[in-house]
């Protein structure tokens, strides 16, 4: 079994490459500009027993037939270096949370080109490459499920995403290839509560479990909608965020 990680140099990425590394998949381990980051996660996902290959792309490209040339040579060279995926996890996006009227229309593009475009493209490509069994999990966000008040360009995306979810899903289904979305809350993250100390302290207070959820809460998550354990689930988001959306005072 092979998988595709976008945006694997660390963070959530890395995570979701190493647990599925554990769960029996060679890894691509896709990254834009943190090659020694990379490096990192592929050593992991040997250290777990695994064949690991680091990838590089910039898939933020404007142009349609560069983005599509870019996708394209991605799921090439992770062909040759580890195989063809049939588990791609569609993780790499911008994250920002602008104040609206900070938001310009450059901020709206980072988002766009960086975060929506290729993931649908490739969402589509790779689907076309894989067999019946296949799996694509995208990484959405509880911003796209609910409203903060910034990061209107980063919530938006989100939210457009797990609508691609479930429209692709449908049509890839028929194929007996599967669509499936996670959506992460607030992360934990060496630094976080120094750096946004008032922010992680709402999110305790407004979270059911009390806290934030950790990068292996959600890796986790990802390698059970890539699993066969999890073949009956297509088309739809799955929220991983102790509790957070379930708070209707939030």
């Amino acid at each position: 079994m092979t998988a595709l990680v976008t945006g694997a140099s660390g963070g959530l990425g890395r995570a979701a490459a190493v647990a599925l590394a554990v769960a029996g998949h060679d890894v691509g381990v896709h990254f834009r500009g943190d090659a020694e980051g990379a490096d990192g996660t592929a050593a992991r996902v040997v250290a777990a027993g695994r064949r690991a290959a680091t990838l590089h792309a910039d898939l933020a490209v404007v142009d349609a037939a560069a983005l599509d040339r870019a996708v394209e040579d991605l799921l090439d060279a992770c062909g040759a270096a580890v195989g063809t995926p049939d588990v791609v996890v569609l993780n790499a996006a911008p994250q920002d949370h602008l104040p609206w009227d900070d938001l310009d229309t450059a901020g709206w593009d980072a988002h766009l080109v960086g975060g929506l475009r290729p993931t649908a493209a490739l969402l589509r490509r790779a689907a076309a490459r894989m067999s019946a069994g296949g799996v694509v999990v995208v990484v959405g966000s509880v911003e796209g499920v609910r409203a903060t008040g910034a990061g209107a360009a980063y919530g938006a995306t989100k939210a457009a995403l797990h609508h691609l979810v479930a429209t692709s899903a449908h049509v890839l289904g028929r194929r007996g290839v599967r669509v499936v979305g996670a959506a992460p809350g607030l992360v934990a993250r060496e630094g976080l509560e120094e750096a946004w100390p008032d922010g992680v302290a709402r999110w305790r207070e407004a979270s059911a479990l009390g806290r934030p959820v950790t990068a292996d809460e959600v890796a986790a998550t990802v390698a059970f909608l890539a699993s066969g354990g999890a073949s009956g689930i297509t088309g739809t988001t799955v929220t991983v965020d102790a509790g957070w959306s379930a708070n209707p005072a939030w």
